[in-house]
C-alpha cells in the first residue's frame, strides 16, 4: 500500500509544491504528504495503544510540529490562536508525560515515530 502512494500520490504532490502555491498552501500541502505518510506509520497505533485519548485537533497540531512549524505557523494553519496552540501542545506533553521533562517535544514526536 505505502509503495502505492508513493507511487501514485506522491509525485503529484510534489508538482504541485513546485507549481507555486503561497505559504498557507505549502503548509497545507506539507500537512496532507505527512498525513499520508502517517497512515502507513506505527506513531498513530502506538500513541492510541497506549490509551493517550488524543483529540482530533491534537493529532493535528502533533502533526505540524513533526513538520517542523512553529506555533504562530499552527495558528495560521489551524485558524486557531498562538494560546489555544499552547494549550494543545500543553495537553499532548501531560498525555505524554513530558509535562515536567525538559524534552523537545519535537524531538520526542519525531524519535517516537
Amino acid at each position: 500500500m505505502l509503495g502505492n502512494v508513493n507511487e501514485l500520490i506522491m509525485p503529484y504532490i510534489e508538482k504541485i509544491k513546485g507549481g507555486g502555491l503561497d505559504a498557507k498552501g505549502l503548509t497545507y500541502l506539507s500537512v496532507i504528504e505527512m498525513n499520508l505518510k502517517d497512515l502507513f506509520s506505527p506513531f498513530l497505533h502506538t500513541m492510541s495503544s497506549r490509551g493517550l485519548n488524543l483529540t482530533p485537533k491534537e493529532i493535528e497540531v502533533i502533526n505540524l510540529i513533526k513538520a517542523g512549524k512553529s506555533t504562530k505557523e499552527i495558528a495560521m494553519v489551524l485558524n486557531i490562536s498562538k494560546k489555544a496552540v499552547d494549550y494543545h501542545r500543553d495537553n499532548i506533553r501531560k498525555k505524554l508525560n513530558l509535562k515536567d521533562r525538559k524534552t523537545n517535544l519535537k524531538s520526542y514526536l519525531l524519535d517516537n515515530q
